[in-house]
């Protein structure tokens, strides 16, 4: 029987954010058939992570009579002995603006340190865990896919196992080719601050704003991740390129460049070379080009002799979430040493 408890977690690390986003947040936790505090082992931890413009409860969605939710496949995967019982935590790091990239941010809040820190402390401290990186997982899709290769990176001390499902990767191609359609939705509303007033307003924003609406928000929700600045009014960071003309800023372009994965492997081949679970997948039509950024990902792990999986499978950017559970099975079989 599915078995989701949903919270209200209350954040110190967000809480002030000049964003002006709540630190209050819904935190559901998906916990095993017969979970038991008294279990003999403990249980290992996924924490599965939405991409842009989602919160982690998106992915408890029922998707109809004809489909199964991923704690109902977890569930039947559990029950039938086909991947061993685990704990999934369903983060919202969400902001106004769309999305934090599960990163610290001087406008939006610390937002790894929120999922890295203070989240995997209080579900060891609520949950029979094993309280070790060794049983910890992190898992998500695009931006929630990018979120899990940098805690990869950066927050090994906490996680040992990571897969990005179409995470967000080859930034030079990413935020190039969208720039002539945002130019294009930006001078139709009226400008940015224009814009994104009838983009959080609107019901239907793509109907209102025309095709290069979400787009349009993705672009202007980059800056205060990446790029942050308090002194630019509504999106609090540095675009990079010129309204006008599409030109790329190079100063800001470069500190946004930083934050590929691509670029960030060889930086962090220690951290990379100590994780248990190196896990790639997208479809093989990603209209954002990803599965060519994973590609170019495990490139560079292979030059590095870094152990790893790279799939790819048959679709586009969207309509994958069926395939988490099965990840999360192989996840967790390996921290296991199954």
């Amino acid at each position: 029987m599915t078995y989701v408890r949903a919270f209200d977690h209350t954040s110190e690390i967000l809480e002030g954010n000049a964003m002006g986003d709540p630190h209050r947040r819904k935190l559901p936790v998906y916990l095993p058939p017969d979970y038991s505090d008294r279990r003999k082992d403990p249980y290992p931890v996924v924490f599965l992570l939405a991409g842009w413009s989602g919160r982690g409860a998106h992915y408890l969605s029922d998707g109809g009579v004809f489909s199964w939710s991923i704690p109902e496949r977890l569930d039947r995967l559990i029950a039938s002995k086909q991947m061993p019982p685990v704990i999934v935590v369903f983060p919202d790091c969400s902001s106004r603006l769309g999305a934090s990239q599960y990163v610290n941010s001087s406008v939006n809040g610390n937002y790894m340190d929120y999922l890295c820190d203070e989240l995997v402390q209080w579900v060891d401290h609520r949950f029979h865990t094993h309280g070790s990186r060794d049983f910890r997982g992190v898992i998500g899709h695009s931006s929630g896919g990018f979120g899990a290769l940098i805690c990869g990176m950066l927050r090994s001390d906490q996680f040992s196992a990571i897969c990005s499902s179409a995470g967000d990767s080859w930034y030079d191609y990413l935020y190039r080719h969208t720039i002539p359609m945002t130019i294009s939705t930006l001078r139709a509303a009226g400008g940015i601050k224009s814009f994104v007033d009838q983009f959080l307003a609107s019901p239907n924003p793509r109907g209102l704003l025309g095709p290069g609406a979400e787009i349009t928000m993705l672009n202007l929700s980059m800056p205060s991740c990446y790029t942050p600045n308090p002194n630019v009014p509504v999106i609090m960071g540095d675009l990079w390129f010129e309204l006008e003309t599409g030109k790329l800023i190079d100063d800001v372009f470069k500190r946004l460049l930083a934050w590929d994965p691509i670029n960030l492997v060889d930086q962090h081949v220690t951290e990379l070379r100590g994780l248990s679970w190196i896990h790639l997948e997208a479809g093989i039509d990603d209209e954002f080009g990803l599965q060519l950024g994973h590609r170019q990902i495990a490139a560079k792990l292979a030059a590095h002799g870094i152990d790893h999986v790279i799939e790819e499978y048959p679709g586009r950017h969207g309509g994958h979430h069926y395939r988490m559970p099965d990840r999360i099975a192989r996840m967790v079989e390996r921290m296991l040493g199954q």
